[in-house]
């Protein structure tokens, strides 16, 4: 007989397995706690545990009110590289930028050659709430986030998109905050990369990764002034 340690974690595997074998992408809704508990032939109670681990891994979040989704981090731990335990913030954010002016433009002129219409609309989508939330001046990391991991996604590396996520880090491990015209920057070069993925014109979508970047590069010097 199974331990009641040991059936969780059966269970937060084969959830894993339910989540890989349907190809669900990040955002995707599971079934709801009754239809979930019996499909896997267990209680519900046992189910609440499975979903506690899956969500101390990041690979699931739960939406108050609205159920529990695929988490856009896709199973990476919140600090993979221990990027708390680093006390100059402003130097981790500059060299997580440099990192991502390595590899994001070449990611972005990618995905302009091989994004389909489905993964166009959910681009779309994904920019149209993290533009959303810059421009309130509320917390857009999440979105921020997951739109930068689509378009790593997009551009047909299964490994990348998982970096991106750690690479995007929180615009809240400064102390300052960007200003309303940095953030009006931030969104319209955001919108330009979409638009020339959505061109499939590789080399405007280098070029408008590199902007943005670069947009990002005086948000953090202007936060670290704060």
């Amino acid at each position: 007989m199974e331990t009641g340690k040991l059936l969780t974690d059966r269970v937060a595997d084969e959830i894993v397995r339910s989540i890989i074998g349907q190809k669900l992408k990040p955002g995707d809704k599971l079934p709801n706690e009754f239809e979930l508990a019996k499909t896997l032939g267990v209680g519900r109670s046992t189910l609440r545990e499975a979903i506690k681990t899956l969500v101390s891994r990041s690979v699931v979040e739960i939406r108050r009110g609205s159920g529990t989704f695929v988490s856009a981090r896709s199973g990476v731990s919140e600090d993979p590289l221990g990027l708390e335990f680093l006390t100059d913030k402003v130097q981790v954010a500059t060299d997580l930028l440099e990192l991502r002016f390595l590899v994001e433009p070449r990611l972005a002129s990618l995905a302009a050659s091989r994004c389909t219409p489905e993964e166009l609309d959910d681009l779309m989508h994904l920019c149209d709430a993290c533009e959303k939330k810059m421009l309130a001046g509320d917390d857009f990391s999440k979105e921020n986030t997951a739109y930068h991991a689509a378009i790593a996604r997009t551009s047909g590396n299964v490994v990348v998109p998982n970096l991106a996520v750690i690479l995007c880090g929180p615009p809240s491990m400064l102390a300052g905050t960007p200003s309303q015209k940095a953030l009006e920057e931030l969104a319209r070069t955001n919108r330009e990369i979409l638009t020339a993925i959505g061109a499939h014109d590789e080399m405007a979508a280098y070029d408008a990764m590199l902007l943005h970047l670069a947009q990002c590069r005086r948000s953090i010097a202007q936060q670290s002034l704060q």
